[in-house]
């Protein structure tokens, strides 16, 4: 009479994380991240599990912001990533994955008026004169922005540029009144 081994759940696995995981960044590798858009578009689709364990070798530069699948979609990837493939239930299979793999997300700023912000480098026909410049968000506009620019050394008066939504790195947010 054959016995199914009894399911593994390593008591050093955080499972909470499986909670938190909207707020977590997770590290995949090429094939693993497309392995996760399939299962984030198509609800019916199955990946087996240990499928994705061959690819391990493969350096995990993908960071996939975790709100973006379901938990269905994360235990798929979680199990077909696993190499303990029949040992581990869903759930701590999961939490292993993502202990491995996880960060905190980064709190992305949005661009607001009183924001400080810097000006990335835009294409421009002689060069951009305005990037790497620091200032403050002063007014919106259709196309994006109003930053009132530091007043470098050299310069009698104070900038104002228009700079579109794309090109503008959010440094700190508003400041408090």
């Amino acid at each position: 009479m054959s016995e199914t081994p009894a399911l593994l759940r390593p008591s050093s696995v955080d499972r909470d994380l499986a909670g938190r995981i909207d707020h977590l960044a997770v590290a995949l590798t090429e094939t693993e991240y497309h392995a996760a858009a399939i299962l984030a578009f198509d609800p019916d689709a199955q990946m087996p599990a240990g499928h994705l364990v061959a690819g391990q070798d493969e350096a995990r530069d993908r960071q996939l912001a975790g709100a973006v699948m379901g938990l269905r979609e994360w235990r798929l990837l979680a199990r077909a990533c696993s190499p303990d493939v029949g040992r581990l239930d869903d759930m701590v299979c999961l939490a292993m994955f993502l202990a491995e793999r996880s960060r905190p997300a980064d709190v992305v700023l949005e661009p607001e008026i009183g924001a400080r912000v810097r000006i990335r480098a835009r294409q421009r026909i002689g060069g951009d004169r305005f990037a790497g410049r620091e200032g403050v968000i002063v007014k919106t506009h259709f196309a994006g922005f109003y930053v009132k620019l530091d007043i470098s050394p050299r310069e009698r008066s104070q900038k104002t540029e228009l700079v579109e939504t794309a090109f503008l790195e959010v440094l700190a947010p508003t400041e408090a009144a």
